[in-house]
């Protein structure tokens, strides 16, 4: 679904124009890309040496000029250590292009933020690895990027970001991003990876934001995944402005509050939106309240996905309740007359959310609820068909079916490039979905179609007819909590 690199934001370009028939749009690119320089980084050095347009990482940072690439493929190292401090890049767009993920490392030895992008445009970084970055604020000073800070936006295409950290100076002090900061917008797709970095700030309310990714404004995500991070609030990622995840998995993270997403502003417009589709939330924990994902969205849309395992320490708070797994609330919507309203919409199509509990001792089951901070009105109305909810402290659509355990394998490598929960032989959710969207593909994307059998199965994941033996015998399911 996202094998090749969605439309990328205006001003960042992947490679020069190779070709072009002759037209007046075509010429017209084909002058832009000459006008860019290709910079070759020939030599492992981390210190800035070269000359021309061919030399270290650092010297070519230092000079290329914005709209610019930065060519890495060529390489004979796998890794570049840091050792002289952050790779700064002032241009307002500059691309890095490494030789892939698993090839190219530029790392910062856990002694420093690795790239410091200070212009507002977009940094692209394809086909490599930022790993070990570590910024610690001085004393009472906020720590923003633990391993990529931008001043605009970050977009990624098959690269990862991964064991990097940052820490706030003092009481007080915020840390915000522990893998990537950006004030704008952060972009993730074709494979890419924000997994094991965590935000953190030494003080008793730990002020920290965004244990993978921090975005001031929207958060894109296709085929890819966050997992393993940590922060106080938003383990995964903390988001401002509109969310769209779609083929990817957010799994393992831990904060706070909102374990996997924290997607909420507190000035929300009727068209911010959150979106998940074809996608995984799994195994995300809060030690306070929602593992899964919490969204105050005006528009909120979750198609052929799953959300389940998700588990927070406890569900009241605050004089409120909220939900483990799918957690809306509905500040910024009002109601005191028929001409004067806002109502949040949330609709669910084809999805389970099953598995997702709070409370320690004798965890209670909660898949989907809306916490109320207006009493006395509903300003959150919910549609949609063919879903799974186990168990919802909140109106569901009409005909989901509910109190059933749907059958969810274990979170794992089950093809494609994200991980996924199968459906089990014999699961309520085989056969009884839509495909509305509709999509080509299930999660894994290609070549595991959407619709295999009589329907689209529920969820994110679909049993392809060619495999249900094999899953007859696949494990068995884990026990489903009551509700």
């Amino acid at each position: 679904m996202f094998d090749t690199i969605a439309p990328a934001p205006a001003g960042w370009r992947r490679r020069p124009l190779a070709a072009c028939a002759a037209t007046l749009f075509c010429v017209s690119a084909t002058a832009t890309a000459a006008a860019a320089t290709i910079w070759t980084v020939d030599s492992c050095n981390e210190a800035s040496v070269g000359s021309g347009t061919t030399g270290s990482l650092r010297y070519a940072a230092a000079n290329a000029v914005s709209g610019d690439t930065i060519d890495m493929t060529g390489l004979a190292c796998s890794t570049i250590t840091l050792a002289t401090g952050s790779i700064l890049l002032p241009q307002t767009n500059i691309t890095l292009q490494g030789p892939g993920k698993d090839a190219l490392t530029v790392d910062g030895g856990h002694g420093s933020r690795v790239f410091q992008h200070t212009g507002s445009g977009t940094l692209g970084l394809y086909d490599l690895t930022v790993a070990n970055g570590y910024f610690h604020a001085a004393a009472v000073q906020a720590a923003y990027g633990g391993c990529i800070y931008s001043n605009g936006s970050v977009s990624l295409a098959g690269a990862g970001v991964r064991s990097c950290s940052a820490i706030a100076g003092g009481a007080g002090a915020r840390a915000k991003g522990g893998g990537i900061f950006a004030r704008k917008s952060v972009y993730l797709f074709k494979y890419s990876e924000v997994s094991d970095n965590t935000a953190s700030a030494p003080d008793t309310y730990d002020f920290s934001y965004g244990g993978g990714v921090f975005a001031l404004n929207d958060l894109v995500l296709g085929s890819s995944t966050i997992s393993g991070n940590h922060a106080r609030l938003g383990g995964g990622a903390r988001v401002f402005g509109n969310t769209t995840i779609t083929a990817s998995t957010i799994s393992g993270n831990t904060a706070g509050r909102g374990g996997g997403i924290y997607a909420r502003n507190f000035n929300p417009g009727a068209t911010n939106t959150f979106s998940l589709a074809n996608s995984t939330v799994s195994g995300n924990q809060a030690l306070g309240v929602v593992g899964g994902v919490w969204t105050n969205a005006g528009t909120i849309n979750v198609h052929n996905s799953t959300i389940a395992f998700n588990t927070a320490a406890f569900a009241d708070a605050y004089s409120r309740h909220f939900s483990p797994g799918l957690n809306v609330d509905d500040v910024g919507a009002y109601y005191t007359d028929i001409s004067h309203y806002k109502f949040k919409v949330v609709t669910l199509q084809s999805s389970v959310l099953s598995n997702n509990v709070s409370g320690t001792s004798s965890p209670a089951a909660d898949d989907f609820g809306v916490t109320r901070y207006t009493p006395g009105f509903n300003l959150v109305p919910t549609s949609g068909q063919n879903n799974l909810v186990l168990a919802s402290s909140s109106v569901v659509p009409a005909d989901t079916i509910t109190g059933v355990c749907p059958g969810l394998g274990p979170l794992r490598d089950n093809g494609g490039p994200t991980r996924t929960h199968a459906l089990l032989g014999g699961s309520p959710a085989i056969d009884h979905g839509n495909n509305t969207v509709p999509y080509a593909a299930d999660q894994r994307g290609s070549p595991f179609q959407r619709v295999s059998g009589a329907a689209a199965d529920i969820g994110a994941y679909e049993v392809q007819q060619e495999d249900i033996v094999f899953i007859e015998g696949f494990d068995g399911p884990p026990t489903c909590p009551s509700g």
